[in-house]
């Protein structure tokens, strides 16, 4: 498991504000798909790997 203590304060509510935005972005993509808007739910996903992306970037400063 690994170890978040080294986050600052500034880092976790970063990471909490992009989980946030990832909910959001997984939404808009169940809705995308659900109207048939596959290209839009395509996009959507990429949008949610950047995001999670962005989290190990975070994540492995911490443990530098």
């Amino acid at each position: 498991m690994e170890r978040h203590d080294r986050l600052t304060p500034e880092e976790r509510a970063r990471i909490t504000e992009i989980q946030d935005m990832i909910i959001e972005r997984y939404v808009e993509q169940k809705e995308a798909l659900d109207d048939r808007k596959r290209a839009l739910a395509i996009e959507i996903g990429f949008e949610i790997k950047e995001l999670r992306r962005e989290v190990e970037i975070i994540k492995e400063w911490a443990s530098v």
